[in-house]
């Protein structure tokens, strides 16, 4: 795996209290081959309640025959059903054990009925997870296109089970298909449970976004990473920040020394993911450098399966004032915490839609638009390093200024499941090119 670590200033003036950021990216390899992977194990959740009639249902069979037929021999499957209650209607073994004509005919038999007990249908795809999980953990990929009206309904409650689920190793990611599905709901549960929410407004989408999906479900290169963060000073560690959405704790090692955990999950083969931690800086007494903390990355590398570390220290230097005076912050980190205030301004904004007040929400993305805007007009173009910065940053003030207008122009729920599947696409430091034009380029709203 690929590491950087940047801060946004490396020098503090003498006996001043100061601040700085550290921007850790990480980019998963990318395998030469998967054909000998370890395999994986993936169970679809599908609502056949009676609002999937038509073309919603006829999407998801024709998205899981597809599935089926690229799974290899290793890889676990199965398939549970719910309506106003939960079914297996596709056994969970490896594919090497499945008869596929048969996985075929079942999946052919899912049809529409009833009410929609969707958290029946997620807890049972989750037993069948655990069930079967390999070293690689398990995967649970959840379709619906409704309001859950049955069984556990409140979106706090199973994003709880999903953290739950996925500290025992298993992830889930939701695809919402249609207008009327709940996404806060299937928000929620994609990112408490690491996955990654979507919204699949066709039916034609709905097939798209399942390959996408179940493509990086199947393609992971690094598995259970984890941020650890060890400061020079024990009594600093409530202090240390993390600018992303993400999980976090603090732990005690075996001398008692407490440091703050960041688990980021699994990475699918050449995503990128980063890691923005703000440190205080106490007032220092002497010059030259001075080391903040040590932070380490561990992780188990795929196809091997073997358990790694990657550790460097977070230092500053310690200047005269004058000198610190001249100082240029680091271009690449300001604007990946520009970036992360805005995923924040988008959560706001989310708010604002599902509150019915579309002014707030209209309001606040074209005010940060105008703030990224602004920054750009600041970025020094001289150098080559500039050139993509300023690259995200105009596509991030568009995407901006696309939401808000569709806030305007399209019906507000529409909005609503745009803004959730935007969110999550940037949630937990996720910022990966390809994934992201992905997601982005399949509506202008």
């Amino acid at each position: 795996m690929q590491f950087t670590a940047q801060l946004d200033v490396d020098v503090v003036a003498l006996e001043a209290e100061d601040e700085v950021t550290c921007l850790v990216s990480l980019t998963a390899p990318v395998p030469e081959s998967i054909a000998d992977r370890p395999g994986e194990t993936l169970i679809a959740v599908v609502d056949r309640s009676g609002s999937m009639s038509g073309g919603p249902i006829e999407a998801v069979r024709t998205a899981l025959h597809q599935l089926v037929d690229r799974l290899k021999p290793q890889d676990r499957f199965g398939v549970v059903i719910f309506d106003d209650e939960a079914h297996v209607q596709v056994p969970t073994r490896p594919m090497a054990d499945h008869d596929t004509a048969t996985v075929h005919a079942l999946i052919e038999r899912i049809t529409p009925h009833g009410t929609t007990d969707l958290s029946a249908g997620y807890l049972l795809g989750l037993s069948e997870a655990r069930r079967h999980a390999t070293e690689t953990g398990a995967s649970v990929l959840l379709l619906s296109d409704g309001h859950a009206n049955r069984g556990i309904t409140d979106p706090a409650q199973l994003g709880s089970v999903a953290a739950k689920a996925r500290a025992e190793g298993v992830t889930t990611t939701t695809i919402g298909i249609g207008q009327g599905y709940d996404e806060v709901l299937l928000a929620e549960v994609a990112t408490q449970g690491s996955g990654a929410h979507r919204f699949a407004f066709t039916d034609d989408d709905a097939i798209a976004v399942v390959s996408e999906e179940a493509g990086d479900l199947l393609s992971k290169s690094i598995l259970n990473a984890v941020a650890r963060i060890r400061p020079s000073d024990p009594a600093m560690v409530d202090r240390i920040g993390t600018l992303h959405d993400v999980p976090r704790w603090i732990e005690a090692d075996a001398d008692g020394l407490k440091h703050l955990v960041v688990p980021l999950g699994d990475l699918y083969a050449g995503e990128e993911r980063q890691l923005l931690l703000h440190f205080p800086v106490p007032a220092l007494a002497s010059l030259g450098l001075h080391e903040l903390a040590q932070v380490s990355i561990e992780y188990v590398a795929m196809p091997d399966l073997l358990q790694q570390v990657v550790a460097w220290p977070v230092m500053v230097n310690v200047v005269p004032g004058d000198e610190a005076a001249g100082r240029v912050p680091n271009p690449t980190v300001t604007s990946a915490r520009l970036l992360a205030e805005t995923t924040k301004v988008k959560r706001e904004a989310s708010q604002a839609l599902y509150e019915g007040d579309i002014d707030k929400a209209v309001g606040l993305m074209q005010a940060q638009a105008t703030s990224v805007t602004d920054f750009l007009v600041g970025i020094d173009d001289s150098s080559p390093e500039t050139a993509p910065i300023r690259e995200r940053l105009t596509e991030e003030a568009e995407q901006l200024q696309r939401l808000a207008t569709g806030a305007q122009e399209r019906d507000r729920m529409l909005a609503m499941k745009s803004m959730a599947e935007d969110i999550s696409l940037q949630s937990r430091g996720r910022d990966d090119k390809e994934r992201r034009m992905r997601n982005r380029s399949k509506r202008d709203f």
